[in-house]
């Protein structure tokens, strides 16, 4: 278990979590051609860069899909700062749109790959955006997407589902947390997809102490939460659960 208890240390804590779980896929689909590639909802690039370094720029071009609404407004600056410093952001395009836009904008696309949007889905939107992911491949395209499994093994883990109930935020159209990766394989299947697989995968990781408080002001969580589970935060800290990786082929 990786304890991660300075504040200072949560970005480089969180690039290197999400560097071990985009290696992992990427080992998954490794004789897999992608030139084309768009992540959705990407944010700030906290999942971003860890793509690009990981696929080390062998690709065509890789589009970066998010609507940058609300609370996420200031996401595109940092993300545009963070690729600034790299020699392939020529081959980055920042897309300001909702998923459910892009196959008005994009096609003959390699991979749709995202990491914890699917569980801010209601299942109507759910089915819509995983359509849109259809829609945009080319034949033979992938889709992968990776969400906190909705199980909890502990009671770290168990804090984690809790601090959604105290967020600032108001954009997630549902209660989190993930749907069952079952659910997400039956939702693609309907819409399309077939080889479908999933994968579980812990990669252990706590937030205790200033990093955790951190952690907790990034997910822009309410003083309240902090009030009535200090001790328990102090106890246990903050760990992230399994992730749950669904693998769709077109």
């Amino acid at each position: 278990m990786i304890i991660i208890a300075k504040a200072e240390k949560v970005d480089d804590a969180l690039f290197e979590y999400h560097l071990e779980l985009v290696s992992f896929i990427k080992n998954k689909i490794k004789n897999i051609a992608c030139r084309k590639i768009v992540e959705i909802g990407s944010g700030p690039g906290t999942f971003t860069l860890p793509l690009l370094k990981e696929f080390g720029g062998n690709f065509e071009i890789f589009y970066c899909i998010d609507s940058y609404l609300g609370p996420y407004s200031k996401d595109r600056q940092v993300l545009e700062t963070k690729l600034a410093a790299k020699d392939i952001r020529n081959k980055v395009k920042i897309i300001e749109k909702n998923a459910l836009e892009m196959d008005s904008l994009l096609s003959e696309i390699d991979l749709v790959i995202g990491h914890e949007v699917f569980c801010t889905l209601s299942p109507k939107h759910l089915r819509r955006v995983i359509s849109v992911c259809y829609n945009v491949l080319g034949p033979g395209g992938r889709l992968i997407h990776s969400d906190f499994a909705p199980f909890a093994l502990n009671r770290s883990e168990e804090l984690v589902q809790i601090i959604n109930d105290y967020s600032e935020e108001d954009l997630s159209e549902i209660p989190w947390f993930s749907p069952p990766a079952e659910e997400l394989a039956k939702i693609s299947y309907k819409c399309g997809f077939r080889e479908i697989n999933l994968d579980y995968i812990k990669l252990p990781i706590k937030f205790k102490n200033t990093a955790a408080l951190g952690l907790l002001r990034r997910w822009q969580t309410k003083n309240e939460f902090i009030d009535k589970y200090h001790a328990e935060l102090t106890e246990f800290g903050i760990e992230f659960p399994m992730e749950q990786i669904l693998y769709c082929r077109k």
